[in-house]
């Protein structure tokens, strides 16, 4: 039985030969059905897929750039971190800042400078550095990266030290500061006169920092030559009994979100004391403050008195109010008092000593000490340990003779102010008893205990350096925002995300689901083209060895007599077909891999008359060989099978006689 089988496959193993025309005319057809399958293949793992990691690891694709909108969160450093931690599926995020800087570069005597470079923010990892080869600063770092035309403006190369100068202010007020710098690396610029740069974010936040006005502690630059703006709890409004607020006065505060509280009996304690004991017989003082400015320090309110008074039908002055300081100066309790007045005002004349309340444009740095008897001529008002400010006193700006005018005002009944008996002990005198034994009363502008409080609560500095009370340095505030997706298949995702966060976004979404789209529609078409030919290759195998058949009928004919059996019949034309297949197969993959190498070569530079041809990868994996060695073989087996069943059922004997007739 084997010896019979074995017969039979070597009798469709000549057949092969014996027909060797028209068995390479039937693998040259199976190759050419499976060569286009595998090619198709190996072009999608290639230089689609090579297409799609560029596309997905593209720092243009992966950009989303993001602002804060009417709801979003103001961005800062927080802000940014917090994204970074709960956005899992980002790189790195960094906002979108620059400065603009003058370089200069010593080499020896000779000092070149470029002046104007743009140098924007970077972080370590940013993905458009990377794509350009080039490393980020280290965070925090004093490294810079400069385009081509700045350091062939400066002639300096990778590993030069030069100084970055930054300017702020104008005119007389306008202060310089330098720091150096190494150059990291030197960039190609799309623009060939391009003067930009990239700094670490840390450095660039400083540089912003000085620009705004602010004290750069570790760069050693000080703060700009600017006070920090006063702000008081309360404006404490003086008017006469003839002339207090009106009813449009109440409705006004009250819009403008102000209480009035009537303290004309109960004044702060030692402004009480300032007033001449008759002062409530013809003045009026009301308290004007917001629900929260006096117990809250960043609700203090930052009006010039001089606004409030112009927006009142009353003849009132306004004193802007601060509750006293105490503090242990030259081992005395000293209570500190703020009080400015106009310079030219009728309220003076209620004080007991009107050579007391400073006027509004008064130097800061002064006192005056509501005790005669006390002897200084200079204080050192402690803000903190090891940290004094200076105060000098201050002689008076309006001298009068007050025993002089307490006399003339007693012979003027119409006079403003009240009435004094002559003869009275002297004012000074009493005073000077009541607070004998108590505290000693500092009196010193108002804006200086402005400041002092707000020190005091955190929301001021004082810079010794220029011994002046200035803003205290706040974090950086961002416009806008650049962060890169792991992927660009998460960008979808980000973008969703701070979206609901309330900022505004931009990316490229669009083009995103594009090129998904597009991957998609290439495999269904590498599917829809395989199984399309592998059926058309069927049928085409079906009609050559139908047609093959069909011609040997003689020939199966008298195998058939001879003693050949059905299955024989049938097992030789499908074995015949199965050893095409694989030839095909063989030849498929020889041809695949040679034009897979001369599509990827390239071509070199000498051979000018190649420069035409294009560079296209193409991968042919195992599992794509596998595949279309498996596809070859049984394309050509069931093709084979209807021509070898045919052939199989043949009457031998009509198939003599037809042949005979032929």
């Amino acid at each position: 039985m084997i010896s019979r089988w074995t017969y039979y496959f070597g009798l469709a193993i000549r057949d092969l030969f014996r027909l060797w025309t028209t068995t390479q005319h039937h693998v040259i057809i199976v190759a050419g059905i499976c060569l286009p399958i595998l090619m198709l293949l190996g072009i999608k793992r290639g230089h689609v897929e090579s297409l799609r990691q560029d596309l997905i690891t593209s720092p243009t694709g992966r950009q989303v750039t993001f602002w804060s909108a009417q709801k979003g969160e103001l961005m800062d450093r927080t802000s940014v971190e917090r994204l970074s931690k709960e956005l899992a599926s980002i790189e790195v995020i960094i906002p979108e800042t620059q400065r603009i800087v003058r370089l200069k570069f010593k080499e020896g005597e000779n000092v070149r400078t470029a002046e104007t470079v743009t140098l924007y923010a970077t972080r370590p990892g940013d993905p458009l550095l990377k794509q350009i080869s080039i490393d980020a600063p280290k965070s925090g770092g004093r490294e810079i990266i400069v385009g081509q035309a700045v350091a062939e403006q400066l002639k300096a190369t990778v590993g030069s030290t030069v100084d970055i100068v930054l300017i702020r202010g104008r005119g007389d007020k306008e202060e310089t500061v330098e720091v150096q710098c190494q150059i990291s690396a030197i960039m190609q610029t799309p623009e060939l006169d391009a003067s930009i740069g990239y700094a670490d974010l840390d450095l660039l936040d400083q540089f912003d920092a000085f620009g705004r006005g602010f004290r750069v502690e570790n760069l050693g630059w000080p703060s700009a030559k600017v006070s920090a703006a006063d702000s008081y709890g309360s404006y404490l409004f003086f008017c006469e009994t003839g002339n207090s607020f009106s009813e449009s006065d109440r409705k006004m505060m009250s819009e403008r979100g102000f209480r009035i509280k009537d303290i004309t009996n109960e004044p702060p304690s030692y402004l009480k004391q300032l007033l001449v004991p008759e002062y409530s017989k013809k003045l009026l003082i009301y308290e004007v403050s917001s629900e929260s400015s006096v117990k809250d320090p960043k609700s203090r309110l930052r009006i010039a008195p001089s606004e409030l008074s112009v927006a009142t039908d009353a003849d009132d002055v306004v004193l802007p109010w601060n509750s006293a300081v105490k503090s242990e100066v030259n081992a005395k309790q000293v209570e500190m008092v703020g009080i400015s007045l106009p310079r030219r005002t009728w309220l003076r004349e209620y004080f007991i000593d009107r050579e007391i309340p400073f006027d509004y444009d008064a130097e800061p740095r002064s006192f005056r000490l509501a005790q005669p008897e006390a002897k200084f001529t200079s204080i050192k008002w402690p803000l903190k340990q090891d940290l004094f400010i200076e105060l000098a006193a201050k002689a008076p700006d309006v001298k009068v003779d007050n025993a002089k005018s307490n006399n003339a005002e007693a012979s003027k009944p119409d006079s403003k102010g009240p009435k004094v008996e002559a003869k009275k002990a002297d004012p000074k005198k009493e005073q000077s008893k009541s607070l004998k034994d108590e505290l000693q009363v500092l009196v010193v502008p108002t804006n200086l205990l402005a400041w002092i409080h707000a020190f005091n609560d955190g929301q001021v500095d004082f810079d010794k350096d220029i011994s002046l009370f200035v803003p205290k340095p706040h974090p950086a505030i961002y416009d806008r925002a650049r962060l890169y997706a792991s992927t660009i298949d998460y960008v979808p995702e980000v973008v969703k995300k701070l979206a609901a966060d309330g900022f505004a976004v931009m990316s490229e979404t669009g083009r995103i689901t594009e090129i998904h789209k597009q991957d998609i529609s290439l495999q269904l078409l590498v599917w829809v083209v395989g199984l399309g030919v592998f059926l058309f290759g069927i049928v085409t195998v079906v009609s050559v060895l139908m047609d093959s058949t069909d011609r040997k009928r003689v020939t199966i004919g008298i195998l058939r007599v001879m003693g050949m059996s059905r299955a024989g019949i049938f097992a030789s034309i499908l074995l015949r077909a199965t050893a095409i297949g694989a030839a095909a197969a063989v030849l498929s993959v020889l041809c695949g891999v040679g034009l897979s190498y001369l599509l990827g070569w390239i071509p070199p530079a000498e051979i000018g008359w190649l420069s035409w041809k294009p560079i296209v990868s193409v991968r042919i994996d195992q599992d794509d060989l596998i595949l279309v060695a498996t596809g070859a073989m049984l394309c050509c087996g069931l093709g084979a099978i209807p021509p070898a069943w045919k052939a199989s059922n043949l009457d031998p004997f009509d198939a003599i006689v037809e042949g005979r007739f032929r």
